[in-house]
């Protein structure tokens, strides 16, 4: 035999085993969103947070003991856009906003008038919260859960 037909041959086998490595994986890759639907599973070390009512005022619907979990992000204000509405004078309309970010809770003041407290003391932007956190606007008193 000559040496180009055995060249040619080895590289034609090589190549169609590279071809049915890649059609395999594709299959593979495939048959799996196929199989979930095209969701991925929800990672299960992402924690859930959320805010305990420990005071709030009278005019509001939300009672002391109340559970409001935080699955993405919330906004807290006057206005009726929020996800929480805190009728409260001392209470701006875009108040503060609280989200995750990969495993931290975050608690981000929107510039309000008379200020967000955490653990009585005033914030300025974004700060990272704790669990058992107390975050105050205006006269309704929160606590940070796990």
């Amino acid at each position: 035999m000559d040496f180009k037909k055995i060249s040619s041959v080895i590289f034609g086998v090589i190549f169609i085993i590279i071809l049915y490595v890649i059609i395999y994986y594709a299959l593979k890759i495939m048959y799996k969103d196929v199989k979930t639907g095209g969701k991925r599973r929800p990672s299960k070390s992402k924690k859930v947070h959320g805010i305990e009512v420990i005071k709030a005022l009278e005019n509001h619907d939300l009672k002391p003991g109340s559970v409001i979990p935080v699955m993405n992000s919330i906004t807290i204000g006057r206005r009726d856009d929020n996800s929480i509405v805190l009728n409260d004078q001392f209470v701006s309309g875009h108040h503060a906003k609280l989200y995750l970010r990969n495993d931290d809770f975050i608690l981000e003041d929107l510039n309000s008038t008379n200020g967000t407290f955490v653990n009585d003391n005033k914030i300025t932007g974004r700060v990272k919260l704790k669990v058992e956190d107390e975050i105050k606007f205006g006269g309704t008193i929160f606590r940070v859960i796990d």
